[in-house]
């Protein structure tokens, strides 16, 4: 479970509510599309490195799931505080999933790269993630929403802050998937992030 929902989640955060839920603010200077993927990405890799895995009990079907989580991640300098919880059940027998993850990325710093600029992330406020993962024979779903923002810097002299607002829900069977993503991410439009990572 923990590689492939690990990646899961991380695909799906390209597409959020730990203490109340943060508003952020577009501002200032903006980023690319190009340059959201890579900040998000960023968060994504983050979360990955926290490793959340269920804690199998052998007499318990289905396995209960409530892993709490609270790391500081390095970044190339600064850090990103990666924060949250995964919460509900796994059949063992049916492989019937019925979870909830939410996770908080409080950059503080946080300096990242793309091989041209490096951006310095802030929080303003944070990047929240709520996300909730059903499967069973037939379909899995994700239905989830991602708001909060975060401050930048870059080395070429840009400044500003981002602001995410999103919904998603992606539906996966044998025949194939459907997604519906709506809101912003950067003021731009979620859905040109739809497909990435998939």
């Amino acid at each position: 479970m923990s590689s492939s929902f690990i990646g899961l989640t991380t695909a799906v955060a390209l597409t959020a509510v730990a203490c109340g839920d943060p508003t952020g603010v577009n501002s200032g200077d903006g980023l690319t599309a190009a340059e959201v993927v890579i900040v998000i990405a960023a968060f994504g890799s983050a979360f990955e490195s926290v490793g959340i895995a269920p804690q199998a009990a052998p007499a318990q079907v289905p396995i209960p799931v409530d892993e709490s989580f609270d790391a500081s991640i390095p970044c190339e300098s600064g850090t990103l505080e990666v924060s949250g919880s995964v919460t509900g059940s796994i059949d063992d027998k049916t492989f019937d999933v019925d979870v909830t993850t939410v996770v908080s990325w409080d950059p503080n710093a946080c300096v990242i790269g793309d091989g041209t600029n490096k951006f310095t992330l802030d929080g303003a406020p944070r990047v929240d993630l709520v996300l909730d993962m059903t499967s069973t024979q037939d379909a899995l779903t994700w239905n989830g929403t991602e708001t909060g923002g975060f401050s930048f810097t870059s080395s070429d002299g840009r400044s500003g802050s981002c602001a995410l607002d999103v919904t998603f829900s992606i539906v996966t069977t044998l025949s194939g998937s459907t997604s519906t993503v709506t809101g912003t991410i950067c003021g731009l439009d979620a859905s040109i992030f739809e497909t990435l990572g998939t």
